[in-house]
């Protein structure tokens, strides 16, 4: 007669837990790592809404407009005709900056691209010669300047972005409003 084995694990089942621990720390290691540049670059936020309108084809060449919507689900246009759709992660609210300095929500109208109708909460707009139309966002306690050479500035409190748009030379009262 045969001697019962010892209860225990069998050379397989180590083997499979340690295949399945191993696929578990790839996951949380690569979630974990930073991205490289190519990715970072890829994912785009109000800070790097400049840079990517220079990577589009028809910069400086062409009007592009890009219309958000609250779901940060957005629509490149260029004319009039669509280029792409994008996401903007961590979207924001457009406001208007007042000649008295108050601010005051932009309600843009509904707007239809293809076969897609919605009313967007953030435009931004790139002319043709590559200058970009001021830009005023909120996104919770932040607010963000989008100056007309495509850079952006991120500030705390809109008092402090006021008074930075005073030292430039695109103020709501000497040059329209900063939308």
């Amino acid at each position: 007669m045969r001697e019962r084995a010892k209860d225990g694990f069998t050379l397989i089942e180590l083997l499979i837990v340690l295949l399945l621990m191993g696929i578990v720390y790839a996951l949380a290691f690569s979630y974990m790592m930073p991205k490289s540049e190519k990715e970072a670059d890829s994912e785009l936020t109000l800070e790097t809404i400049g840079k990517f309108f220079r990577s589009q084809e028809l910069y400086g060449k062409a009007a592009m407009t890009l219309y958000c919507k609250e779901s940060g689900v957005c629509t490149l246009t260029g004319g009039k005709e669509p280029v792409s759709g994008i996401t903007l992660r961590g979207i924001g609210r457009a406001y208007i900056v007042n000649p008295d300095e108050t601010f005051q929500s932009i309600d843009y109208p509904h707007i239809k691209i293809g076969a897609d109708e919605f009313r967007p909460i953030l435009t931004v707009h790139c002319r043709a010669d590559g200058l970009f139309d001021p830009q005023v966002a909120r996104r919770g306690d932040r607010w963000y300047y989008l100056h007309p050479f495509g850079r952006v500035y991120r500030f705390s409190d809109p008092v402090s972005m006021v008074s930075f748009m005073r030292k430039s030379d695109y103020l709501p009262d000497r040059a329209g409003y900063a939308q």
